[in-house]
């Protein structure tokens, strides 16, 4: 595509914006830490920093045990375990891949469910028919912090005897009508990756108010150690243990918990503002459950027959011009090796998973974004609008 002959002079950015580029600490509080961490040269094994964090998670989020962990995915592996999912468990499909990962790793078959097209998280009432004698457990996803329909979830648990999971990745110190998310269901796991809201470099938590749930992690993420003296397996375990320097990190991003999460719902509002009217394009707005939240997600929603191009049409022009926008979540779960070949009749019947993949993008956000940023991306979209029928002959010849 040659983009100067469509859009004009040079790219909307000279350095490539980026969905999910990090939020940063204060550097001053940062290093103090690593200062202490150095002194001690206590860098790993549940040091001093690592169970400060977890006291002030355990506040902040209002639950009363939440234990860091190495990343993500570790701890959903370990909350399934710890809760003892097994056989087969609903999942929805429009989610991160690690989400099913962390089942089929433990020799669980995922079994993919459709979503809900209001706020994207697992349609309720499509669990039930997926119910057999092997289902062991549901677990739901907060997609984008919209939280999924605890209510009608536990319900449908409660009949069959299920335990529940939420996968809470997206929705770091969301409430729910007054309710943190993590005091919802069974437990409920978090990440600290990167790219998300709230960063510790890479890591991730496991959060429940169930004192035993709880004793079982502390035993798996360190080989099923029990005692002091390391001399003493109880449990089958492995190495999920959250390093001094990520806790560090984890301490220091808590203190601008607040400020990005001002600065996200700023970003939002100057979306609102500069996108609303383009043609088909839709600002998915978050969902009306939620009485706290992180605005960590700008998604929007393209509706090709009104804007003029395809979503992936979109995503290349704004690629051009140098604003990295993703297609998350793409393709669902379902359509992804290794499940589209190991399960190529099963879970393929998500008409709204499979429609609604086509046509998200997730924007820019977070504190490299202002709003100037936010103008000049939302005038490129207007633009690819007014010039689609150009820009659709440019990339497809």
């Amino acid at each position: 595509m040659d983009r100067l002959a469509i859009l004009g002079g040079s790219p909307a950015f000279s350095e490539p914006l980026h969905v999910g580029r990090p939020n940063l600490p204060d550097r001053e509080t940062f290093n103090e830490l690593l200062d202490g961490m150095f002194e001690r040269r206590w860098f790993t094994n549940s040091g001093p920093l690592a169970k400060r964090f977890q006291k002030e998670l355990e506040s902040l989020l209002k639950v009363k045990h939440c234990i860091p962990l190495c990343n993500g995915t570790i701890a959903l592996e370990l909350a399934c375990r710890a809760i003892g999912l097994k056989g087969e468990v609903i999942v929805p499909s429009f989610t991160f891949i690690a989400t099913a990962h962390a089942l089929k790793w433990q020799e669980i078959t995922p079994v993919f469910c459709d979503m809900r097209e209001s706020d994207f998280t697992i349609d309720p009432d499509r669990i039930e028919e997926l119910i057999t004698n092997r289902t062991t457990g549901i677990i739901g996803v907060h997609v984008y912090g919209n939280p999924c329909d605890d209510g009608a979830i536990q319900g449908i648990a409660g009949r069959h005897g299920l335990k529940t999971v939420y996968d809470a990745a997206h929705a770091f110190t969301n409430e729910v009508n007054g309710i943190p998310v993590c005091q919802l269901g069974d437990i409920s796991v978090l990440s600290f990756h990167a790219t998300k809201f709230f960063s510790t470099f890479e890591g991730g938590a496991v959060a429940t108010d169930n004192d035993e749930l709880a004793e079982k992690i502390q035993l798996m993420m360190n080989f099923g150690f029990a005692g002091r003296e390391k001399d003493r397996v109880d449990y089958i375990g492995t190495n999920g243990k959250m390093t001094e320097i990520c806790s560090a990190m984890g301490i220091a991003m808590l203190d601008r918990v607040e400020t990005i999460r001002e600065t996200n719902r700023r970003n939002y509002g100057f979306y609102d503002r500069h996108i609303s009217g383009i043609r088909g394009i839709t600002l998915r707005k978050p969902s009306s459950a939620l009485s706290e939240q992180n605005w960590q997600y700008v998604i929007i929603t393209v509706d090709q027959d009104e804007f003029g191009l395809s979503r992936d049409e979109l995503i290349k022009v704004l690629d051009a011009e140098n604003v990295l926008a993703r297609r998350y979540f793409y393709p669902g779960c379902h359509r992804m090796m290794p499940y589209t070949n190991e399960f190529p009749n099963k879970g393929r019947l998500l008409p709204v998973t499979d429609r609604v993949s086509e046509t998200v993008i997730s924007l820019p956000t977070g504190e490299p974004v202002d709003e100037s940023g936010i103008i000049r991306i939302s005038g490129v979209i207007r633009k690819a609008c007014e010039q689609a029928s150009a820009i659709r002959k440019a990339i497809h010849g």
